[in-house]
């Protein structure tokens, strides 16, 4: 068994290696990118709320929902977004797709523990800006790329009747590169300046989950979660270099002394973070929940990469949403078995561009559909399931010189069930 889990992990290292997270947004320029991650499908498609435990599914925002697990569960997720970027002078679209998630979760004898990868956070844009007020006209170009994952593992375990509690430890990995060019009419060298960063850190996250019933039929779902702030280290290299337009051929080259500036290595604080959701519903039927998120951002700095145009704010997030499954036990009628889900998020992301806070507003729905037959003890696969989700959204705004983000995206997710290490007593 242990050589099963072994193997697992392994494949889900080597996978993500190769899948790399993206995006291809403006606003990714600030903090450390864009955050991509607010969940599995299934919390995606309920605006993203986490409040839910059960004994099938694994829950990766809330490390105490592994409590209630009961089954051997994989978990993989990706998505396809469609972006509109609306400004005073064009409109254009942008896509951009990527691994959302791999995850093992397994329950043991007094516990459940889950380990897999996902990205964090990521970083895609290509900006230019003309300066006509010169003799010439100056051409500047500004591009990033690259982004911050996360290596978890995570501890769940049923503490008393209807309370568990639970932990992760996140090992932080990434690089960010971004790129400054200047470009002057009629002159064929450009100048730029190439800036490499690479990050790396650990961070907690604790959590407790209550579930308990109100009558026969109704259950309240209760969770919090809390990140304390903690450091990830950004070791940093920087080039200046002249380059013809015309031919491509490098003239000067120069490698920046960050040492002598105290910025070859520099601390990124990244503030605490808590979210506290509940939800009311009748198990295997229907649930109604709300979750609020608060994110203590408003002090991140990185001394190596000032933006004059960028500062920070305390973010926070607030989530509506469920799901509804009209006979969850119907063995004549497959599609009275299909989960319907559906939720909204409003937000306020913790970057200001220009003085004006960055907020993202969205709407999700989605089914999970059972893969395999009607579950028996023989067939545990009739719990697994393939999740299919739309979000639709916008962020930013088209006034003070920025953009506005319409865009809709695509998350499909896989949720795979099994029994690990149940001694058989037939065969």
């Amino acid at each position: 068994m242990f050589k099963k889990v072994l193997f697992v992990f392994t494949l889900l290292v080597s996978t993500f290696s190769v899948a790399q997270n993206s995006t291809a947004s403006p606003y990714s320029l600030g903090g450390l990118g864009d955050v991509t991650f607010r969940g599995n499908a299934i919390n995606r498609m309920m605006g993203g709320i986490s409040v839910y435990a059960d004994s099938i599914h694994s829950n990766i925002n809330n490390p105490a929902s592994l409590g209630e697990l009961k089954l051997t569960t994989f978990s993989v997720g990706l998505h396809y977004r469609n972006t509109r970027l609306i400004s005073d002078q064009t409109n254009e679209d942008v896509a951009s797709g990527s691994l959302d998630y791999i995850a093992v979760s397994i329950p043991i004898k007094y516990l459940s523990f889950s380990f897999g990868v996902m990205p964090f956070s990521s970083v895609g844009y290509q900006l230019q800006s003309l300066d006509e007020d010169n003799e010439y006209n100056i051409l500047n170009r500004y591009e990033g790329k690259g982004g911050v994952n996360k290596t978890f593992i995570s501890v769940g375990a049923k503490v008393l009747k209807y309370l568990n509690l639970g932990g992760t430890i996140n090992f932080n990995f990434g690089s960010i590169s971004s790129d400054a060019s200047r470009q002057e009419e009629n002159i064929d060298f450009g100048t730029f300046l190439t800036s490499n960063s690479q990050i790396r850190g650990i961070d907690l996250q604790l959590g407790a989950h209550l579930k308990l019933p109100i009558n026969k039929k109704l259950t309240l779902d209760a969770f919090g979660t809390y990140s304390p702030e903690h450091n990830l280290t950004s070791e940093n290299e920087q080039t200046y270099f002249t380059q013809s337009i015309s031919t491509q051929n490098v003239g000067t080259f120069v490698e920046v002394d960050l040492a002598s500036q105290d910025l070859d290595k520099v601390d990124l604080t990244i503030g605490s973070k808590y979210e506290l959701g509940v939800g009311f519903g009748q198990d295997k039927k229907w649930l109604l929940g709300a979750q609020y998120t608060a994110i203590n951002s408003g002090d991140f700095q990185n001394d190596f990469i000032q933006l004059n145009s960028v500062s920070y704010e305390n973010g926070s997030r607030l989530s509506v949403g469920g799901y509804f499954i009209p006979n969850y036990s119907s063995i004549t009628d497959y599609w009275k078995r299909i989960v319907f889900r559906a939720g909204f998020r409003q937000e306020t992301s913790g970057i200001m561009i220009n003085n004006t806070s960055l907020e993202e507003t969205g709407i999700s729905f989605g089914v999970s559909l059972p893969l395999g037959g009607y579950y028996s003890a023989a067939n545990v696969a009739g719990f697994s399931s393939l999740n299919i989700g739309f979000e639709f959204g916008k962020r930013g705004v088209n006034t003070n010189g920025l953009i506005q983000e319409n865009y809709w995206s695509l998350r499909v997710g896989a949720s795979l069930n099994d029994l690990w290490f149940i001694k058989r007593k037939y065969n």
